[in-house]
């Protein structure tokens, strides 16, 4: 495996390969990453892993200062998986950087209390992406308004990247898995584990699908610990909320805090007819 740094020598590595398929992370990994490597074998040999812990998406300057860095880890589980290269670059990729202001979608659901949260994604995805020039870039759909905002921008400015979602990668207990629930105990991680027991209810309760409903479990999770910061119902794609499961497709998503910790998560409903 090729470990690179400098922008100028991803670019020359990459000059001459195949069809990328890339893989952008902030390192700290785990199986919910290596189900994107996975699924990143099916397209092609040529595989890029990024690891960058981007400033410009935090909102809290504690909550970059925590987030789990382990990159000699990291290191050893991509050596072990047959990756081509591992780009890890330094603070100087923010310079002169061009920021990207996303659409009116960033401004619900995560974004309504994360401003800039998705404009810093934007930015630094644009710029590796400017680097890497994929064929592929992969995206676990834990972070489904992320996932579908990076494929709105790819689309609207006519970048020849598929952008591939990949399903949630969850833990025995269902809880969805994440960097952050290493800063979890055990039993906050037990607790944790509500969220998709929620979300699997309104689910499974489709028919019954309101406002309503969601208030009732809302109260329910914030009973245990949980520090709900939205439980919504919106159509998947253009987050507007809707609880018209016969006619939209869906996306029942949720955002909390346990011990300052956040954590999201979501079920899609597909609709009926």
């Amino acid at each position: 495996m090729n470990i690179i740094e400098s922008e100028k020598d991803i670019k020359n590595y990459l000059k001459n390969k195949g069809p990328v398929a890339f893989i952008p992370t902030m390192g700290n990994l785990h199986d919910g990453h290596l189900s994107l490597i996975e699924e990143a074998n099916k397209y092609t040999d040529t595989k890029v892993v990024s690891i960058f812990v981007n400033p410009l998406q935090f909102n809290e300057k504690v909550d970059f200062n925590i987030y789990p860095r382990t990159i000699e880890s990291d290191i050893e589980i991509l050596k072990k998986i047959n990756i081509d290269v591992l780009f890890i670059p330094n603070g100087d990729i923010l310079k002169n950087i061009t920021k990207i202001k996303p659409s009116k979608k960033a401004k619900k659901l995560c974004g309504l209390n994360r401003p800039g949260h998705f404009s810093g994604v934007l930015t630094i995805v644009n710029k590796l992406f400017s680097l890497i020039k994929p064929k592929y870039a992969f995206f676990g759909k834990k972070d489904y308004q992320q996932y579908r905002l990076i494929k709105d921008f790819v689309n609207e400015n006519n970048k020849n990247i598929s952008i591939i979602g990949v399903k949630i990668y969850r833990d025995i207990n269902g809880l969805a898995l994440s960097s952050r629930n290493n800063l979890l105990s055990n039993d906050d991680k037990i607790i944790a584990s509500n969220l998709y027991k929620s979300l699997s209810f309104i689910k499974e309760n489709k028919d019954l699908l309101s406002k309503d409903l969601l208030n009732r479990e809302i109260d329910k999770l914030n009973k245990t610990g949980l520090i709900i910061d939205y439980l919504e119902s919106c159509n998947k794609n253009t987050f507007m909320q809707s609880y018209d499961s016969v006619n939209e497709d869906l996306l029942i998503a949720v955002a909390a805090k346990i011990n300052n910790i956040r954590l999201i998560d979501n079920v899609v409903i597909n609709k009926l007819l």
